[in-house]
């Protein structure tokens, strides 16, 4: 009995060259957003700083993209003071970077804009440390979500 003649199946062709678009196209889009677990919320904070320790409450409103956020900094210092900052959140895999601007005080003769460099610890913490304008490095922030 001759062999009977192999010939493509155009439909089954077309299934397996969508399935492998949609493949790439999920490894393309996948993990910008698998690295930026969401960290929209309210945040209570314990730090610090170089000079003082600090408690106060971080406001991250929804992504403005994949890995980026805003928010607003209240801080209340041990000594008596009370600053108000804007915040911009970068989200890199499980490191978070907040810098703040925008810096409005009471009880302070000046005050530089923060920065944050932190680690996630799961889904509602995070710690590290923080820098002041002049390199002051602070010994110690944790933030965990309310």
């Amino acid at each position: 009995m001759p062999h009977a003649q192999h010939r493509p199946n155009p439909a089954r062709r077309q299934f397996a060259l969508g399935a492998a678009a949609l493949c790439g196209l999920a490894t393309l889009t996948g993990p910008a957003h698998a690295q930026s677990p969401a960290l929209t919320g309210t945040w209570v904070l314990s730090w610090r700083g170089a000079r003082d320790s600090y408690e106060g409450t971080l406001e991250i409103r929804p992504a403005t993209a994949p890995t980026l956020y805003t928010g607003r900094l209240l801080l209340r210092a041990s000594r008596g003071g009370i600053v108000n900052e804007d915040a911009s959140i970068v989200v890199s895999g499980n490191e978070v970077r907040i810098e703040c601007s925008n810096p409005t005080f009471q009880g302070f003769d000046s005050w530089s804009p923060d920065r944050f460099y932190l680690t996630r610890k799961g889904p509602n913490r995070m710690t590290g440390y923080s820098l002041d304008a002049m390199g002051n490095r602070g010994q110690a922030a944790v933030f965990e979500r309310i």
